[in-house]
């Protein structure tokens, strides 16, 4: 293959979305998912001896640390390598945008009691992580966990069910109020059975066969993990019942708060300063790697857990690499050229489908190779039916509205003209793959129609003045603006760009609102937005994390408030739906389907809450099933090609990160 013609190809926007997969020498897989099937502990042999990191081994000879085998549990999770046993050693760099941008380096760090288990593209199971095993009963109301026996928090000290129960105690029942969806049903709290220093019961009200998968998404517990559980011995000395007031006292003034919940994080998300292992250096984790530094410092630099639980196949203790390194930038041409320069080891978060032409013709001089995944996601905009202006709230939650919205947006042209034709043009639905993928859902209102688009404004009789703008009812001028956080000159800017002008053809004033991404979850999360930007991601398996079609994903904000309503943990600002209002049928069938064991039975009533949003989609697809693009450098071990980039999947965190090795 020419490949100086197909770049060519590229420059000049001829490209096709089966040329670039050719092109890049690594076409995505036909993946298809079918139901996950929850299975237990898949059969493994522990190996007879173990291996570690040599930086670790000179600290056993120091005497700074424990022997191997006395660091790791008698059972430690044998990890599947993707290619080969790795080496040991090496730092990873990586970009990311700060504080905001957390879900960059923690995704590639959690640890869960049940996490996915994704060999190939074509196969997604869910296994055990740091327990050894769990069994649920036939009605998945009861699942029973045991933890790994010599399981130890990275400072060394014995994790045993005394975490389970302080979790249980103060991090779900207490005043700190984590409780996540899943782990509470019809408002009835999950019960916590503790049976000795390993084993435990939890139970619910009603049959919750959703947990696995759900807790393979979420964790159910400490943010990035570990589930259900927490170092007690640590976070007992930050609480008010157990700890010293006056180091309690020094942490809160070190990190200007009032109050020692607030060294927790806000109600619900344990994502404050000391409850969260991205913020704090000093609190033990059970992940591959733990912070070393505040993610305010440049770099952020996370180190190797030395008594991390997992090994490889031949017992050499994981992870392989001993650093990651994450750079700040704010600039995307800054991460662009450090891509060029060889800077960036392994990373697809921030690497722009857009910039194919750029990144590939700077492989061999970067030292790197494009490895090819699949988004789940589609580019999407939120109409927001619970916007404070009641006229514009009920434009938006009008489905003749939003159909206008829809098909006056040239998705094609979008497609061609800033995406290289890459992508597909499409309705914020299941992707392709999926077990919920439909077709029609995939293409409904996403022709492009202006003619029809200004006739059903017209039949809303949304009249144009002198100037082409059409008037609202009040009479007012039809203007609203379109929040988000790309900066002027990249693809996304440019999509929206295109959208705004579209919508201004069919006489509607919309414009441009550009924030910072944490002011932007604040609006969005106080329904303080007219139409929001955000991709409608997590569309691989749905079930594990359905709140696009819920709407208490909140970044997405068709319904933000009503979303909140919903959640009756959420401390964010709510508002109650009519009694007649579609997202109630909605919540109806997921309130059926997450407690349904009959899986035949559960998928049908999943199909017809989805059915509500093919009918009148309340989110607006653009274009999506993005070819995503990971710059792998050409030292960097055991990745792979043709997966589903997916939040619900945790993105390449689904390929065990801590088999990731440097060459040496």
């Amino acid at each position: 293959m020419d490949i100086n013609k197909n770049l060519e190809k590229l420059t000049n926007k001829e490209i096709s979305r089966r040329d670039f997969l050719r092109l890049t020498g690594s076409a995505v897989a036909a993946t298809t998912l079918a139901s996950v099937v929850p299975a237990t502990v898949l059969a493994q042999s522990t190996p007879s001896s173990f291996s570690e990191a040599p930086m670790l081994a000179n600290m056993v000879t120091s005497g700074a640390l424990p022997t191997v085998a006395e660091r790791l549990p008698s059972d430690p999770r044998v990890v599947r390598t993707i290619n080969e046993i790795g080496q040991y050693g090496g730092t990873w760099r990586r970009g990311f945008k700060g504080i905001s941008d957390r879900w960059g380096p923690t995704k590639l760090n959690e640890e869960m009691a049940i996490r996915w288990d994704v060999p190939d593209p074509d196969t997604v199971n869910v296994t055990a992580g740091f327990v050894s095993e769990w069994t649920q009963n036939a009605d998945a109301s009861e699942f029973t966990f045991t933890l790994r026996d010599g399981l130890k928090w990275s400072d060394g000290v014995a994790v045993s069910t005394e975490d389970v129960q302080f979790w249980y105690d103060e991090m779900y029942l207490g005043e700190l109020g984590n409780k996540p969806a899943f782990l509470t049903l019809n408002g009835t709290d999950m019960a916590l059975e503790v049976m000795d220093d390993r084993t435990f019961k939890v139970s619910f009200p009603a049959p919750n066969p959703l947990l696995p998968i759900s807790m393979a998404k979420q964790t159910g517990g400490m943010t990035g993990g570990p589930s259900l559980m927490a170092p007690s011995h640590y976070l007992k000395q930050y609480m008010s019942q157990y700890g010293d007031q006056a180091k309690i006292d020094a942490a809160m003034a070190e990190n200007g708060l009032s109050t020692w919940q607030e060294l927790f994080g806000d109600a619900g998300n344990l994502q404050g300063p000391i409850a969260f292992w991205f913020r704090n250096p000093e609190l033990p984790v059970i992940n591959p790697w733990k912070a070393k530094n505040k993610p305010t410092d440049d770099p952020y630099i996370m180190e190797r857990n030395p008594y991390f639980y997992g090994v490889d196949s031949e017992g050499n203790q994981l992870p392989y690499i001993d650093t990651i390194s994450h750079a700040l930038f704010s600039d995307q041409a800054v991460f662009d050229l450090w891509i060029a320069q060889g800077l960036i080891d392994f990373q697809g978060r921030h690497v722009q489908s857009a910039n194919f032409t750029f990144y590939k013709e700077n492989e061999g001089i970067g030292n790197y190779t494009l490895t090819i995944w699949k988004a789940a996601s589609t580019n999407a905009v939120y109409p927001n039916i619970n916007n404070p202006d009641p006229v514009l709230a009920e434009l938006f939650d009008t489905a003749k509205f939003r159909e206008a919205l829809s098909i006056a947006i040239n998705r094609e042209e979008i497609n061609d003209l800033i995406y290289d034709g890459l992508f597909e043009a499409r309705q914020a639905s299941p992707v392709s793959g999926s077990p919920n993928y439909d077709p029609e859902f995939e293409t409904r209102w996403a022709e492009f129609d202006p003619a029809r688009a200004n006739a059903l404004l017209d039949e809303l009789g949304l009249s144009k003045g002198g100037d082409g703008i059409r008037m609202r009812a009040d009479g007012k001028r039809l203007a609203f603006r379109i929040l988000h956080q790309y900066q002027t000159g990249t693809p996304d800017a440019d999509q929206i760009g295109l959208v705004e002008k579209y919508w201004k053809d069919i006489g509607i004033d919309a414009s441009q609102d550009v924030v910072e991404r944490s002011l932007y979850e604040e609006r969005v999360q106080n329904g303080e937005v007219d139409v929001g930007v955000w991709g409608h991601d997590r569309d691989s398996v749905v079930m594990a994390d359905p709140g696009r079609y819920i709407g208490y994903t909140d970044d997405g904000p068709w319904a933000p408030l009503y979303g909140h309503f919903w959640d009756s943990e959420s401390t964010r600002k709510k508002l109650e739906p009519p009694e007649d209002h579609p997202i109630r049928q909605i919540w109806a069938y997921w309130d059926q389907a997450k407690v349904e064991p009959d899986q035949a039975k559960r998928d049908a009533l999943f199909k017809q809450l989805l059915d509500i949003h093919k009918e009148h989609p309340y989110a607006i697809g653009i274009v999506g099933e993005a070819p995503v693009l990971y710059i792998t450098s050409d030292k960097f071990g055991n990745v792979a090609s043709g997966y589903i980039d997916d939040d619900t999947l945790r993105n390449s965190g689904q390929l065990n990160p801590a088999q990731f090795y440097l060459k040496s």
